[in-house]
């Protein structure tokens, strides 16, 4: 696999993960609870996640980011047979962005000894908390699956 074919998604992948850490480093720092964006329906508010998704895996913060690392490397394989500016590209991308957002938070707090965790703090209807790198993920794989679907 070559650079260039890395280049674009690594590109947008780092901005979108750069996004999701600004702003759980701004909800932190303002310590922002219960703030109601909509009226039964959003939510801000500042939890923390040692798990992964809905979570699974809670106090497993090494497994978690092993498992982390590696879906993390698998996903820089990927782009080695895809063509560019495909909905498939975009969705791995998506999906990279998210898994480099999170990876990078859980991998600084586990070398400051901070229990590995990582920050959620959108609450939306009856959804368990999230933040920008679990949505990045979760519409990668939608997007995914809509791919594949279509190519069925």
């Amino acid at each position: 696999m070559t650079l260039n074919k890395l280049y674009k998604p690594l590109v947008i992948s780092i901005f979108l993960a750069l996004l999701d850490n600004y702003v759980k480093y701004y909800v932190r720092l303002n310590n922002i609870q219960e703030l109601v964006v909509i009226e039964n329906f959003l939510t801000i508010d500042l939890t923390y996640n040692t798990g992964i998704a809905f979570g699974l895996l809670s106090n497993q913060t090494n497994i978690t980011f092993v498992l982390s690392l590696i879906v993390f490397f698998w996903l820089l394989t990927q782009f080695s047979n895809l063509e560019k500016n495909t909905m498939e590209f975009y969705s791995l991308t998506l999906i990279l962005g998210g898994a480099i957002g999170n990876l990078g938070e859980r991998g600084y707090n586990l070398i400051t000894f901070n229990d590995g965790k990582v920050t959620d703090f959108i609450e939306l209807l009856f959804i368990p908390s999230f933040n920008f790198a679990d949505s990045y993920i979760t519409i990668g794989i939608c997007m995914l699956i809509l791919s594949e679907l279509k190519n069925k």
